[in-house]
């Protein structure tokens, strides 16, 4: 006989989308490692490895299936399991709330990011400004924290509220750190930040150690390419607003030297041993540097971090506005061009490859972004290569591959960025051009397994979207930061079985000279375009991407220049398929293939 009993008050129930997350049961499998008291620092000096099988299971974070005991008047022949519910797609944590709401009028850009987020709350005008709810109410006070954590900008306030990002939530005593379990975060960039604040907001009441190799806490990195170069941001500015209330101890300048998944730790510089229960890995990307480039000079930079953006913003002081050179033509080197000529500086743009974002956008739009900086006054070489560095005492003198010279002040490197995996190596886990992950966020061994208590976010993880195809793919951009974040939080909960696939719809920007650049999608995935509204030739359009797929035609982007409001009608129809109509379509542009891995914001 069938019967049906209630969930058990002491076992997480199924979750509807948006439920919050109670504490974790104990584990049923395996026990778990010893852990650290909590009032003491949460390192411990190296010692040999647990001894634990390999093959030896893991105890997940949420078991399942779960025993549960029969109510006293229901007979107890046999014990009844009750198994939970198949994927579970968590929404944003519910408040109960109103919050307040304001916009620094000085930073917005109005690039639009906040309407998709929370069109109810605000709204890009006909006319191109922006409008907005001040007093906003409790069912909308989540989507409306969420627009402030992807502005491209931080430029939103968010004030009040009942989030429960301490770990705490109303009517429920937190569990003892001591008692609960250890969930390490190793990454202090966005990507961790937004798992560990998912984490507590979903009720996690556990210990949280943030593992961060820089000396701050979480910053925004675009605007150091921009504002912060031009001084219009300061370095206080860039920090995190929305997310300051963890109760996490936080481990800065800290460098991950190692991982041992059987004994579940974390290894630090110094010997050190980090035991967790739970990880996620979101230590981002280093920047890319050139086999030749004379390492030792310190006319030659990189713009990755604070520091890096420090330094050469003292460069560029100290040049008193004479001669730079940027090697690459991406994002951030586009940017920066953008920000000498601000500067009143002569900058020489040397990309390996033509034309510039190509492999982000195409050759046809990555052109109107050439005449867009050459316009500006940048000396763009397409197509070249230094093939020699000499550091002349007063600067750098470089000889391009066409034979002529270039004098500079400085010069900074704008190639992207690589993995930081390299703490990975022999941990079993496949860091094969980043952590590569189920479509859960779940990481994967090198036998092709997901690793149930680990999981990856950001710019360092690699994963199918489906909402494209089954090829694992990095995004480098702010907001897949914020949103895989909470993802992989979320799966880290929840378990590989119930975890659902992350499947986003990439979003990024850029400003070119005061162009406003935004995209949704991956346009590297298109095989066509097709300008729906305005045209290339004013450099105020719309454009979507297309590509062949057994099914039909898929859109797989749209871009937009000055047209925010515009592309906003774009977003919800990325990767959508249309079946191919009889006798085929109009002719459309050419957008040539790319790589899909593109530097974006």
């Amino acid at each position: 006989m069938n019967t049906q009993i209630p969930w058990p008050p002491n076992v997480p129930p199924p979750l509807p989308d948006g439920a919050p997350y109670g504490p974790w049961p104990s584990p049923v499998q395996a026990p778990a490692p010893a852990v650290l008291p909590v009032a003491m620092p949460v390192v411990m000096p190296m010692a040999p490895p647990m001894a634990m099988p390999v093959a030896a299971p893991v105890a997940p974070l949420w078991p399942a299936p779960i025993p549960v005991p029969l109510p006293a008047s229901v007979p107890t022949a046999a014990p009844v399991r009750v198994e939970p519910p198949g994927p579970v797609r968590p929404g944003p944590v519910p408040e109960t709330q109103p919050v307040k709401v304001s916009v620094d009028n000085r930073r917005c850009h109005i690039y639009g990011i906040c309407q998709q987020e929370a069109p109810e709350v605000f709204t890009i005008s006909k006319g191109g400004s922006l409008h907005y709810t001040a007093n906003v109410p409790a069912p909308l006070a989540a989507r409306a924290r969420q627009a402030a954590r992807c502005c491209p900008m931080q430029a939103i306030a968010v004030q009040g509220g009942s989030r429960p990002a301490s770990g705490r939530r109303p009517g429920r005593r937190r569990v003892p750190a001591a008692d609960g379990r250890r969930i390490v975060v190793a990454g202090g960039g966005l990507a961790g930040l937004s798992a560990a604040a998912r984490l507590r907001e979903r009720g996690f009441g556990g210990e949280l150690v943030i593992v961060g190799e820089e000396l701050h806490r979480p910053y925004s990195r675009p605007p150091l390419s921009k504002q912060f170069l031009s001084g219009e941001l300061s370095a206080a500015d860039l920090a995190f607003r929305t997310d300051d209330r963890l109760d996490a101890h936080w481990l800065l300048g800290s460098h991950l030297v190692g991982l041992d998944p059987v004994a579940r730790a974390v290894l630090l510089r110094g010997g050190e041993r980090l035991p967790y229960d739970g990880l996620v890995i979101a230590t981002g990307v280093d920047a890319k540097r050139l086999p030749e480039t004379p390492v030792a000079s310190a006319r030659i930079r990189t713009v990755r971090t604070l520091e890096d953006a420090a330094a050469i913003q003292q460069a560029m002081a100290e040049a008193r506005a004479h001669h730079v050179v940027i090697l690459g033509g991406g994002f951030v080197g586009c940017e920066l061009a953008c920000t000498a000529r601000e500067h009143g500086m002569d900058v020489t743009l040397v990309v390996h490859s033509a034309p510039l974002l190509r492999r982000v956008l195409g050759p046809r739009l990555g052109e109107v972004v050439g005449r867009i900086q050459v316009r500006a006054g940048v000396d763009v070489r397409l197509g070249t290569r230094i093939t020699q560095w000499t550091d002349t005492g007063d600067g750098l003198r470089l000889r391009l591959d066409d034979g002529e010279t270039v004098d500079a002040d400085f010069v900074v490197l704008g190639l992207g960025g690589a993995p930081r995996t390299d703490w990975l190596a022999g941990s079993g886990i496949d860091a094969t051009d980043g952590v590569l992950c189920d479509a859960t966020c779940h990481a994967v061994d090198t036998t092709g397994r997901p690793v149930p208590d680990i999981v990856a976010a950001g710019d360092v993880a690699r994963w199918p979207n489906a909402r494209f195809d089954a090829v694992p793919r990095r995004i480098e951009h702010l907001i897949h930061a914020v949103e895989m974040g909470q993802h992989a939080a979320d799966s880290l909960l929840l378990g590989v079985e119930r975890a659902a696939p992350f499947t986003p719809v990439p979003r990024f920007w850029s400003e070119q000279h005061g162009t406003r650049l935004q995209a949704v999608g991956i346009p590297a995935l298109g095989e066509r375009i097709e300008i729906v509204e305005g045209s290339l030739r004013s450099e105020r359009f719309v454009a979507t991407y297309h590509r062949d797929t057994p099914h039909g035609e898929q859109t797989v982007a749209a871009v937009a220049f000055d047209m925010p409001r515009e592309l906003l009608d774009h977003r919800d129809r990325i990767g959508a398929v249309r079946p191919a109509a009889p006798g085929g379509g109009p002719p459309a542009l050419t957008a040539g293939r790319g790589t899909g891995r593109g530097r974006g914001r």
